[in-house]
């Protein structure tokens, strides 16, 4: 259902969506854990991802994604299409960041797909954000926990003929804050 949405939504929005060296990705997937890491320019960064693995039959990553994705109808979508959430922070919770250090050990330990968006927020504006080491940092050391394959990072850019969220961007400019 979410693949049939998506794949339409795509369709109606852009002219053509191209795709380089996901033969080569899927190759390292079935060897070895992979980590996706996008830029995060809109939220349909990680909607176009999934799909694609999906249509070209790999398994869709788990993605990372802030609490704040987690609500209504689209919180029920968007966990049964591999999303998995998370606090902004987890300073001052001990037990929440035990918990989610296993559940990311888990994950990587038997091999499933990850994503997740190195800056933590969306930049509408095409700029880099400067990258945070969190969840990053979890990654390396869950790996070290002894896993012998190698670990695969796959840098993603996505880049869009059109500005997504042209009107947020507009009202960021002009002092407003960023929404969601």
């Amino acid at each position: 259902f979410g693949a049939a949405v998506v794949g339409g939504l795509l369709r109606r929005l852009f002219a053509s969506v191209d795709v380089h060296r996901l033969a080569e990705i899927a190759e390292d997937a079935k060897r070895n854990p992979i980590v996706l890491v996008p830029s995060h320019r809109s939220y349909f960064d990680f909607l176009i991802l999934s799909w694609l693995f999906y249509q070209n039959y790999l398994v869709p990553p788990h993605i990372a994604a802030r609490e704040n994705m987690a609500f209504g109808p689209f919180g029920f979508l968007f966990r049964h299409m591999g999303a998995f959430f998370l606090r902004r922070s987890f300073k001052g919770e001990p037990l929440y960041a035990a918990v989610f250090h296993e559940y990311l050990h888990l994950m990587i330990a038997r091999g499933f797909p990850l994503e997740y968006f190195i800056e933590g927020g969306r930049s509408r504006s095409g700029r880099m954000l400067a990258p945070k080491a969190g969840i990053l940092g979890m990654t390396i050391r869950s790996f070290l926990r002894g896993d012998t394959r190698p670990l695969v990072f796959v840098p993603v850019y996505l880049g869009y003929e059109k500005l997504l969220e042209g009107q947020a961007f507009l009202e960021e400019l002009q002092g407003k804050p960023k929404r969601g």
